[in-house]
C-alpha cells in the first residue's frame, strides 16, 4: 500500500499531466475536497473542479514552501505563475487512508 508521501507524490506526477481523470484517481470515491468557494464530494464533483482548474496550470512554476508529511497528513505550501495564473501562497492539506485522499483542503492568494 502506498504511503502518504508516495500518495502526494502520485498526485502532484497526475496535476503536472494536466488530466483530471488520472488526478481524480488519488482519491477515495467519497472524497471530501474543500476550497473556500466550495465543498466538494465524490469523484465526479472532484473531477469537475480539476477539469476547469487544471488547464490554468500549463507551463506553471511551482515553488514548494514547505512539505511535510505526519501520519496520515501532508501539509503543502506553495506559490507560482505562469501567463494564465498567479498563485501569490498557496496551501493544501490532505488526509490519506488505505492509499488514497479521503479529505482535500485547498486555499490560496490568487490573481
Amino acid at each position: 500500500m502506498k504511503t502518504p508521501q508516495n500518495v502526494f507524490d502520485s498526485h502532484m506526477k497526475a496535476v503536472d499531466t494536466l488530466d483530471p481523470s488520472q488526478v481524480i484517481q488519488d482519491y477515495t470515491d467519497d472524497a471530501l475536497f474543500i476550497t473556500p468557494d466550495h465543498t466538494y464530494k465524490g469523484h465526479d464533483e472532484i473531477f469537475e473542479f480539476y477539469n476547469e482548474f487544471l488547464p490554468n496550470f500549463k507551463d506553471f512554476d511551482f515553488i514548494t514552501v514547505k512539505q511535510e508529511t505526519h501520519d496520515n497528513v501532508v501539509y503543502f505550501v506553495w506559490h507560482g505563475k505562469n501567463e494564465h495564473i498567479h498563485v501569490q501562497l498557496a496551501t493544501d492539506t490532505y488526509i490519506i487512508e488505505n492509499g488514497k485522499i479521503k479529505q482535500h483542503t485547498f486555499a490560496g492568494i490568487i490573481n
